[in-house]
């Protein structure tokens, strides 16, 4: 097979994902979040959970309220997921759109983010195994489901085993993480025509990069507000 086969061969496999309806795979996404926003709410945080975290804390009274509080405003939570997603897409989105105009790659904005739409649904995803792992696992506390999370770094090394600031870096390296890398590369390919291994190099160059100033952005702000 000659190299512009393997190439047109790869495209298509790509192409067969990238050219779904970009709206209806984030429909599937604000859905899949919702779905485990309700799991967590109702069947992994219970108020046991709460009492057994902050019981040494705070007053049951207090803790009571804390819990009200929190049920007073679930159906915000619900309506900030596809704000959120879509304000986290458009973030990635500029990153590969600025790589993008830097090689002189014709590209429209709207195809970018349709790209990242697509990819981030391995998010979705990867939300949806985690809550089924959790749900074969004994929470008492909420430092339990931060152990439960074996699809990163965090959940191997254990929080309690790490500083407060390090916490967030590791949980960022997971699996999950490296699936929507190799998804925006894909992507990418498909766009430009060009082998997914070299696209990669592009996604590092500006997601990655944004990524890790987004990292170190909050690593700053948890230790000057420590």
């Amino acid at each position: 097979m000659s190299a512009t086969a393997a190439l047109n061969q790869k495209a298509s496999v790509w192409g067969e994902y990238f050219s779904l309806n970009a709206w209806v795979l984030f429909a599937f996404s604000c859905v899949s979040y919702a779905l485990v926003l309700h799991i967590q709410q109702k069947y992994v945080l219970t108020e046991q959970v709460y009492y057994n975290t902050l019981g040494e804390q705070l007053t049951i009274e207090r803790i009571d309220a804390f819990i009200d509080k929190q049920n007073t405003w679930t159906w915000l939570r619900y309506f900030f997921i596809p704000v959120t997603l879509l304000f986290q897409t458009f973030l990635v989105s500029i990153c590969l759109a600025t790589g993008a105009i830097l090689l002189d790659y014709k590209l429209k904005f709207s195809a970018i983010f349709g790209i990242v739409v697509k990819a981030s649904v391995i998010y979705a995803i990867g939300k949806l195994v985690y809550m089924m792992v959790v749900q074969f696992m004994d929470i008492q506390t909420i430092e339990d489901l931060m152990k439960a999370d074996v699809f990163s770094l965090l959940g191997w090394t254990g929080a309690e085993n790490v500083p407060t600031w390090l916490q967030y870096p590791l949980s960022v390296v997971n699996v999950f993480e490296l699936g929507f890398w190799i998804l925006l590369a894909g992507g990418m390919s498909y766009l430009l025509q060009k082998r997914w291994t070299q696209m990669l190099g592009f996604v590092a160059a500006t997601y990655g990069v944004g990524l890790l100033i987004w990292v170190l952005f909050i690593v700053f702000l948890q230790l000057n507000l420590q």
